[in-house]
């Protein structure tokens, strides 16, 4: 199941991320900035489920990957 977010701006990434913390099911989510320009996609994996324990762990999971995104040219502003 892929879920697809229009956001802008990066505490909202970090909002719908934290409705899967608890998920043992397979998923996906993908984000797309106002302009549908793909940002990111997280899935289900050991690694970010592990980080999505916690708030912190959570939110610099996002940043990490928003950084990588803007890094490659997604025209993105925190």
């Amino acid at each position: 199941m892929i879920d697809k977010y229009v956001v802008s701006g990066i505490n909202e990434i970090w909002y719908h991320l934290r409705k899967y913390k608890d998920r043992t099911d397979e998923w996906r989510a993908d984000f797309y900035d106002n302009d549908q320009q793909f940002l990111c996609s997280f899935e289900g994996d050991e690694e970010t489920m592990e980080r999505l324990k916690t708030d912190e762990e959570t939110y610099a999971l996002v940043t990490e990957m928003m950084d990588v995104a803007i890094m490659m040219g997604v025209d993105f502003v925190l």
